[in-house]
């Protein structure tokens, strides 16, 4: 182009052909010029001081990435999780099954454990990430397992608010006595006969009896107490009580009886498998066990169960 062209900007249409496209200036990355104002990133968890991180509810997606139409799986974390709902709901995905929690609870995840998070509709709440390192300078440590409950046992609100107020060496300096108020306040709830029953919507008490009929089912013969699977689940054995009276009009324990019975009949019906392997592996103590356990639940012993 000769020294006197015109730019492309401002050179007229061509009659014969197109119109000559005009050139699109930027901005200058030094212009003075206001602009619209980023917004924050609503999952991003902001430091609240000495390595925390707090963010909202509604922005805590946890677990295995899933393919499209598939649920989220449990994944392993590496820092400890404390959750309170304020508002909507929170599904908690365990590798026993899932849980749904709904306004007012609090739940606490370990350090090392296997879950994922779903909010629900209107999900509003916290969530407050702890470092291993911090929790194991703390002078009331963090409970070693998982503990749900409400929040007005423990005033978890006022801790969580405050450490969002704070900024600064105010926070760097309170932070682990807030953390050690929090951690305090979870070994009271845990020790809290209601459990997290009371907390939990319709849909999450089932998925509650259903985690527990599957893991009661895995666990047979191995000795196991209601009192493990209760802490395994993440309640108690009152609340175990609770849910299955609710869906199946029995107690816990009796649910386990009914589910070893329901098992040891599928076992007797294959004619290869020999009476005292069936007890041995539902946990009875011996063939005569067996017998008494089939005569309470059926009226019949248990080889009136074998295929003739």
């Amino acid at each position: 182009m000769s020294l006197d062209a015109k730019p492309l900007a401002d050179a007229p249409p061509d009659a014969a052909g197109p119109p000559a496209r005009r050139a699109v200036v930027p901005a200058a990355a030094n212009s003075t010029a206001p602009t619209v104002p980023l917004r924050p990133f609503a999952g991003r968890p902001s430091p609240v001081g000495g390595g925390l991180r707090l963010l909202p509810l509604d922005g805590f997606h946890w677990g295995g990435s899933p393919r499209p139409g598939m649920p989220r799986t449990a994944r392993v974390r590496g820092d400890n999780v404390l959750m309170r709902v304020a508002a909507g709901g929170l599904r908690l995905i365990m590798p026993a099954g899932a849980e749904d929690y709904g306004p007012g609870s609090v739940i606490f995840i370990p350090a090392g454990s296997a879950f994922g998070t779903l909010p629900l509709r209107d999900a509003a709440g916290q969530v407050l990430l702890v470092p291993r390192d911090i929790a194991q300078r703390l002078a009331v440590p963090l409970p070693a397992r998982r503990i749900a409950g409400t929040d007005a046992q423990g005033g978890f609100a006022g801790q969580l608010a405050a450490l969002a107020d704070e900024t600064g060496a105010a926070a760097r300096a309170s932070a682990p006595a807030r953390v050690e108020l929090l951690s305090a306040a979870l070994h009271r709830l845990a020790a809290a006969p209601a459990g997290i029953t009371d907390h939990r919507t319709g849909q999450g008490g089932r998925a509650l009896f259903d985690a527990f009929v599957d893991l009661t089912s895995r666990e047979l013969g191995r000795g196991r107490t209601l009192a493990d699977l209760a802490e395994a689940l993440g309640t108690t054995a009152g609340g175990l009580d609770a849910v299955c009276r609710t869906h199946r009009g029995c107690s816990a324990l009796e649910m386990t009886y009914a589910i070893r019975i329901e098992r040891a009949c599928a076992m007797l019906r294959d004619r290869n498998c020999p009476t005292a392997q069936v007890a041995a592996e539902l946990g009875f103590t011996g063939i005569a066990h067996l017998n008494r356990a089939f005569m309470a639940a059926t009226g019949r012993p248990a080889e009136a169960f074998r295929p003739r």
